[in-house]
């Protein structure tokens, strides 16, 4: 079972997931990265997702 990643937006002192970048949930950290960049965020948190098992 492959992870995925999605980029959180620190906000005021609040992390908000940012689910609206195009692509996500990304296939790796780098991807997440530049498209936080790309975004505008400056220091995105990148964290896991799990996949469900069906």
């Amino acid at each position: 079972m492959s992870s995925r990643y999605i980029a959180w937006d620190r906000h005021s002192g609040r992390l908000t997931p940012r689910c609206d970048l195009p692509g996500s949930p990304f296939g790796s950290r780098r991807q997440a990265l530049r498209a936080a960049h790309k975004a505008g965020i400056d220091k995105p948190k990148i964290t896991t997702v799990s996949r469900r098992a069906s």
